[in-house]
């Protein structure tokens, strides 16, 4: 990609790219057949934590460093990732790898610490069969400031691939450019990166930021970072996902997680503490449509997860999936309840 300038910020970053990587197994491959499928729908909405769930949160609302989550960056990021250039971002490919690059350029510049292969963010992985080009998550995270509680994880996560394309030239459109999905994710993890990196203390448990590729494919990307990576899955408490926040009504996102998530009640509580924000997210308990996104690596490994989602349009999986349709100003709301909600299950007790 020839526009990786975000900030200004240019980080070569380091890791494999040659080398066989064991494959992932039949059956997990099997279990994330396609990702965030199109088919089916989340059930009936609840509206607030269960009848009797007591959530103990601070009294006044936190606010910390949200305010260095903008709109102007997050149309930069977008801008950025799902430019014609970037080719669609296929797994594996050429263009995934700059976009990468580019991610590393970010969690970098926030100050995040890199938790890819050899001393990099990046965590290169088989993405399709054996013999083709390795494809990369980018990972960073920042190391809690409580010494009883850092070795205890908080994961944010999106994924940043998506289908691919190809320049056909003036006139014709084959490039999948993935602005919601899920470059606005995307947009709203670095965001957050940002603002976690900002914060002096940083919270009590460690935070890490998973950008993942292959999601298209079967949740590739999360399931080999879960299974390879230095941090253990057994060390992690929650996992909060973002996957197409950018469209539909500026003030409304739907929260979809498992029937018996315990995280779930902590998130409504905290963004029950913002009124300010204006954005209302509409709890959507449902066991099967909680596992068509990348928190459904996490949900396979028993840790508690949710992601925001804006919920399926015409637009999915095609050409059509542009920049100029994004609500920006819904994706600065997500990434800032994000923000939030990520901070608290990194701070409590």
């Amino acid at each position: 990609m020839n526009r990786i300038a975000w900030k200004g910020i240019r980080v070569r970053t380091r890791g494999r790219r040659g080398g066989w990587v064991v494959g992932l197994g039949a059956a997990l491959l099997i279990a994330w057949a396609a990702g965030c499928s199109g088919e089916g729908s989340p059930t009936e909405p609840i509206t607030g934590p269960d009848p009797g769930e007591e959530v103990e949160i601070p009294d006044e609302p936190f606010f910390g460093t949200a305010s260095t989550i903008t709109q102007a960056e997050i149309q930069q990021l977008v801008t950025d990732i799902a430019h014609d250039s970037t080719l669609g971002r296929g797994s594996p490919s050429p263009e995934l790898n700059e976009v990468a690059e580019y991610i590393a350029a970010v969690f970098a510049g926030a100050g995040l610490s890199p938790g890819g292969d050899d001393g990099g963010y990046l965590q290169w992985f088989q993405a399709r069969t054996q013999g083709e080009p390795l494809a990369p998550n980018v990972v960073g995270w920042i190391e809690g400031s409580d010494a009883e509680l850092r070795d205890e994880f908080v994961v944010l996560s999106a994924h940043f691939d998506h289908l691919g394309g190809v320049d056909d030239g003036p006139g014709t459109d084959q490039i999948y450019n993935g602005a919601d999905d899920n470059a606005s994710g995307t947009a709203a993890l670095l965001e957050i990166a940002e603002a976690v990196g900002a914060m002096d203390p940083p919270p009590r448990r460690s935070v890490i930021f998973l950008a993942a590729s292959a999601e298209e494919l079967g949740l590739r990307g999360s399931i080999y970072f879960l299974s390879y990576s230095q941090f253990s899955p057994a060390a992690m408490i929650a996992n909060v996902n973002l996957d197409m926040v950018g469209r539909g009504e500026t003030n409304h996102v739907w929260m979809i997680r498992r029937t018996d998530s315990e995280i779930a009640a902590v998130a409504l509580a905290v963004a029950a503490q913002h009124p300010e924000l204006g954005l209302v997210p509409e709890d959507r308990p449902d066991d099967v449509f909680a596992q068509r996104s990348d928190s459904g690596a996490f949900i396979l490994k028993g840790i508690d997860a949710l992601f925001y989602h804006s919920g399926l349009h015409p637009e999915y999986h095609q050409v059509s999936d542009e920049v100029d349709l994004l609500n920006t100003p819904k994706i600065e709301k997500v990434a800032k309840l994000g923000y939030w909600v990520a901070v608290e299950l990194a701070g409590r007790p």
